[in-house]
């Protein structure tokens, strides 16, 4: 088989993540805080998955990680547009 894999240029998605870590870095000086967020956004992550049909549970886990997550406004950014330079099939 000669057929090769696309892979996505992730540079973007990655530098903007850590600019916006930079930023929450220097404007949090509280010893810990990127870990803390880390902690509580991967808390609603495994909440979202053990909610599945319980929708109003759902959309409040969500409603939370959208919350936790603004700080990360330029990765969001550019996750939007990578989601639409290779959507999902």
């Amino acid at each position: 088989m000669t057929k090769s894999l696309h892979l996505p240029d992730l540079r973007n998605l990655s530098e903007a993540l850590a600019t916006d870590l930079h930023e929450l870095a220097k404007s949090h000086i509280a010893i810990g805080f990127i870990l803390t967020l880390r902690e509580k956004i991967d808390k609603q992550i495994d909440q979202l998955d053990d909610c599945q049909h319980n929708w109003k549970k759902k959309t409040k886990i969500k409603r939370n990680i959208k919350m936790l997550s603004s700080p990360f406004h330029r990765f969001q950014k550019e996750l939007h547009e990578y989601r639409q330079k290779f959507p999902i099939s």
